[in-house]
């Protein structure tokens, strides 16, 4: 545990992680959150001004734009948000002593592995999105958390189970990609691996994601059987050659928790687990 006094201070905090921080430890004094009207993490000056006037020990970066597509089209904005905004809050950081914990993605990869990539893996990622959060991890510098994930599923909102239980309660075919592979994620459960990475002020990267590989495909089809409906109901997309969205996806960007093995943490759990957990919740 650090020495240092734990105030966490949470910037873009109205996002699907940062809602969850948010709402997990809103019963903690020592937590301080900003969404985007807060702070303009982009805005130098009001980041300095922000940090400088809070003092966290420790600053949360959940501040993203998430659009893939919409990165490949603005690359200026996706930089400023992903990489020149992580830049302003480690300035400021370093000013105060505070430690910064910076979420990044398995967009920072190719896909070219068949097994899961470990925290030492090089990276050559394929879009712009990829390309700014890899930037801001060397933006975020050599004694921040870098916490990569995948494939996150909201605690509070309707992800890929919520979309797959509608379509077939509705007794339509429910057609999912099956041409890419990773580790879907509940934020319900990185939350607390974050919070605890915080308090440890844990330095360098960090893979955290549920256990278990899969595509939405066979995700969708595991639903099916957790809810007791025909599973062939769920039917893999045409893979279309090339992709006409604008930005490309590494076909296989599954993480290995390997250092959080290594720091001695709780195995996350694994993804099946937690879908069933919603599945016996929503149909409960």
């Amino acid at each position: 545990m650090s020495a240092h006094p734990l105030t966490v201070l949470v910037t873009g905090a109205a996002g699907q992680l940062g809602r969850e921080l948010v709402r997990t430890y809103s019963g903690d004094d020592r937590l301080v959150s900003l969404d985007r009207v807060g702070l303009n993490v982009t805005d130098r000056a009001a980041v300095h001004a922000a940090v400088r006037s809070i003092q966290p020990s420790v600053i949360v970066n959940c501040a993203a734009w998430t659009d893939v597509d919409g990165c490949e089209s603005d690359p200026d904005r996706a930089f400023l948000v992903h990489a020149d905004a992580v830049g302003f809050l480690r300035e400021v950081a370093n000013e105060i002593g505070a430690h910064v914990v910076q979420i990044s993605t398995d967009y920072v990869f190719d896909g070219l592995e068949t097994v899961p990539y470990i925290e030492t893996a090089g990276t050559n990622p394929l879009n712009v999105y990829g390309q700014s959060k890899k930037a801001g991890e060397k933006f975020a510098g050599p004694l921040a958390t870098i916490v990569r994930t995948s494939w996150l599923q909201a605690a509070d909102a309707p992800g890929m189970v919520d979309r797959v239980l509608s379509g077939l309660s509705a007794r339509k075919e429910v057609v999912l990609p099956a041409n890419r592979r990773a580790c879907p994620t509940f934020v319900s459960d990185l939350v607390p691996v974050i919070w605890r990475l915080a308090e440890e002020r844990v330095a360098g990267l960090v893979h955290a994601t549920n256990g278990g590989v899969t595509s939405w495909y066979e995700f969708g089809r595991f639903v099916a059987d957790a809810v007791g409906a025909d599973p062939d109901q769920i039917v893999p997309s045409p893979v279309k050659q090339p992709d006409s969205r604008p930005a490309q996806r590494p076909p296989y960007s599954a993480l290995d928790n390997s250092v959080l093995q290594t720091l001695g943490y709780p195995e996350i759990r694994d993804h099946r687990e937690a879908v069933a957990e919603v599945v016996a919740g929503a149909v409960g």
